[in-house]
C-alpha cells in the first residue's frame, strides 16, 4: 500500500516556512526501517520567529481576532477542524501508522478521538461565555466582586506528536495567523529554546520525567507555570471476584495498546493471590492471539517500536537481544 507522505515545512503565523538553518530530519517506517520522507528541524532561530507570530496574533485587530474572541467564535474553529480531521481521518490514520508503527485500526481510533476532543472543548468555550463575569456573593454589600477568566498568553506545548497535519487542516479552516505555529524539531535545538524563551507565557510538556525535570528547571528562571504529563506506573488491580477472560483482555489492551508506547500503558499489575495462577495462564492465552505484523495490515494488534534505539532503551538493564529473543 503507496502512502503519500507529504512533503512539509514549519508552520508560522498562518504559513509554511523553510526553518532558518535549512536543516531536516528524516522520517523512518519502523516497519520497514526505510526512509519514506523528511519533516524540517527547528533551532532557536525559528522558535524567536513562532513565537513573536503568537504574539502578534494576541493583539492584532486590537485582540479581537482571538485574544479578545468569545467562546462561541473559538468553538466555531474548533468544530471546523474536528469536522476536517473526521474528512481525513483515512488519510491522517495511514500516516500515523507509518510514522509510528502502530496498527492502523488503533490510528483510525486516534482520530477519532482527536476530533472528540476538538469537540469537547468547544463545548467548553460556548459554555466559558455564560460564565465570564460571574459575581461572587461577599458578606459586605459595600464590595462587589466578579471571575474573569482571560487568556493567559503564548503557551508552548512540547509532546512527541505529528502535528504537521493538524497545521494543515487549521490553515484550510481559517484560523487567524499565529494563533497556532508549529515546529518540529530536536529537544536540544527546538524544545531547549522553546520552553527558555522569555516571550512564553507557559508550558505544557508530554514526554520522559527526566525531560520534564528540564523543562521545569528553564520555566523556573521566568517563573512561569508548567503542565507536566510525565511517564507514569499504571497499575491494573485484579480481585478474586473477576471476570478472568476480560480482565485478561483488558489488562493486554493496557500493556500492548499503542504498542505499549504511551504513558498510560498498564506496567504494574496487582493480582490477588487466590487467582493469580489462573489469571496469568489466561494472560498467555490472550498473548497468544495477538497477532503481530505490519501496522497496515488487517487485524494486526501489535506493530513494531518506534525504532532501533527505542528497543534498547526498552530493554531490562542487563538483558542481551539475539535475533528475536531477549536473554
Amino acid at each position: 500500500m503507496a502512502i503519500h507522505v507529504p512533503h512539509r515545512l514549519l508552520f508560522i503565523d498562518g504559513e509554511w516556512k523553510e526553518p532558518v538553518l535549512k536543516k531536516r530530519i528524516p522520517i523512518v517506517n519502523p516497519s520497514s526501517e526505510e526512509t519514506i520522507g523528511h519533516i524540517p528541524a527547528a533551532t532557536a532561530e525559528d522558535v524567536d520567529i513562532a513565537v513573536g507570530a503568537a504574539r502578534r496574533a494576541l493583539t492584532r485587530n486590537k485582540g479581537n481576532d482571538w485574544a479578545l474572541a468569545s467562546g462561541a467564535v473559538r468553538a466555531k474553529y474548533l468544530r471546523a477542524i474536528a469536522a476536517k480531521i473526521t474528512e481525513r481521518k483515512s488519510e491522517l490514520a495511514k500516516l500515523e501508522a507509518i510514522d509510528c508503527g502502530k496498527p492502523l485500526e488503533e490510528a483510525a481510533w486516534d482520530m477519532d478521538d482527536v476530533a472528540g476532543c476538538f469537540e469537547y472543548y468547544a463545548d467548553l468555550a460556548e459554555g466559558l461565555d455564560a460564565k465570564q463575569k460571574a459575581p461572587v456573593s461577599l458578606p459586605m454589600e459595600s464590595f462587589k466582586s466578579y471571575v474573569l477568566k482571560e487568556p493567559i498568553g503564548v503557551v508552548a506545548l512540547i509532546t512527541p506528536c505529528t502535528c504537521l497535519e493538524l497545521a494543515e487542516v487549521c490553515r484550510e479552516v481559517g484560523l487567524p495567523p499565529g494563533v497556532l505555529n508549529i515546529l518540529t524539531g530536536l529537544g536540544p535545538e527546538a524544545g531547549a529554546p522553546l520552553a527558555s524563551h522569555p516571550q512564553v507565557d507557559k508550558i505544557a510538556f508530554t514526554g520522559s520525567s527526566a525531560t520534564g525535570s528540564k523543562v521545569m528547571t528553564a520555566a523556573a528562571q521566568n517563573i512561569k507555570p508548567v503542565s507536566l504529563e510525565l511517564g507514569g506506573k499504571s497499575p491494573i488491580v485484579v480481585f478474586e471476584d473477576v471476570d478472568l477472560d476480560k480482565a485478561a483482555e483488558w489488562t493486554l489492551f493496557g500493556c500492548f495498546w499503542t504498542n505499549g508506547q504511551i504513558c498510560s500503558a498498564t506496567s504494574r499489575l496487582i493480582v490477588h493471590e487466590s487467582i493469580a495462577a489462573q489469571f496469568f495462564e489466561k494472560l498467555v492465552q490472550w498473548s497468544r492471539n495477538i497477532k503481530i505484523s505490519d501496522p497496515l495490515e488487517e487485524g494486526c494488534r501489535l506493530g513494531p517500536v518506534v525504532s532501533g534505539g527505542q528497543v534498547y532503551f526498552s530493554l531490562p538493564t542487563g538483558s542481551v537481544l539475539y535475533g528475536s529473543e531477549v536473554y
